[in-house]
């Protein structure tokens, strides 16, 4: 026992920690109990197993997947009718071109040219009457469409000066066909629809340009009413197909046949 009554209560103490002793340290015991607390795993330090790492990595890969098909984009206002792959249940139907036309307009035109079709007056020409739309020089409008404009424009007798962006590269021949369907048949327009072969014509020969289209250099392009009916095609709704000639004749009534004229009455001798 110590001389100092500090270090025997210290000493004393319940659950207080002794230096080790040689036995602790040096016997076989004490290695044994060492080894003993090395040897115990410590909270964390398990791996993880594969089998759950290969059920998460399949299950970021299924929603990527889901996303990807039917996200439309990840744009909230857009309904993406044609799903990228899997099965779609039930008969595939045909979508309404004005419909997704009415889609990708407000999803990409709508800040410029306004739900309701008239622009923004001195930055923006409005669609609705236009006679850029609506006029008969359907290739030029599909020619704005395909590789922008910029520079003055005059439309409905205003004046603007502003640049529009290509969509060649953004949408397909039959989106851009949906689009200008669209702007030509709504806002009070009233103009024939536009096919995807019309806008693969267009982008067939305007394919080398690399830059946005000027309104002069537009006007040196001879107009083309792409909707109107070739020659021997069929005409607008509404109105009858002429007939040829030979098929005039041939659908022509015969003429009445002529009454025989009456019998002279013999000469008396």
């Amino acid at each position: 026992m110590s001389s100092d009554p500090k270090e025997d209560s210290i000493g004393d103490v319940p659950g207080s920690q002794k230096p080790l002793g040689a036995a602790d340290r040096g016997l076989p015991g004490g290695e044994e109990a060492l080894s003993r607390e090395s040897d115990t795993p410590a909270i964390g330090a398990a791996p993880i197993p594969a089998w759950l790492i290969g059920v998460i990595g399949f299950g970021f890969f299924w929603a990527g997947a889901y996303l990807f098909s039917f996200g439309g984009g990840f744009k909230t206002d857009v309904f993406d009718y044609e799903p990228k792959f899997g099965v779609v249940g039930g008969a595939q139907v045909a979508a309404d071109p004005k419909a997704v036309g009415k889609a990708l307009f407000s999803a990409n035109c709508i800040t410029c040219h306004q739900a309701n079709g008239e622009g923004v007056p001195g930055q923006y020409p409005p669609l609705a009457g236009s006679e850029v739309v609506l006029g008969p020089a359907l290739n030029h409008t599909i020619a704005i469409l395909l590789k922008g404009l910029q520079g003055p424009v005059t439309v409905k007798g205003q004046a603007f000066n502003n640049s529009m962006q290509a969509w060649e590269d953004q949408y397909s021949d039959q989106q851009l066909a949906s689009i200008l369907t669209y702007e030509r048949s709504d806002w009070g327009n009233n103009a024939g629809p536009v096919t995807a072969d019309m806008v693969k014509q267009v982008r067939e020969q305007v394919k080398d340009r690399k830059e946005q289209w000027t309104w002069a250099e537009l006007l040196k392009i001879p107009p083309k009413d792409l909707a109107a009916p070739a020659g021997g095609g069929s005409p607008p709704p509404g109105q009858p197909k002429p007939a040829s000639p030979g098929q005039q004749n041939q659908s022509a009534p015969p003429a009445p046949a002529q009454p025989p004229a009456p019998a002279q009455p013999p000469a008396k001798g």
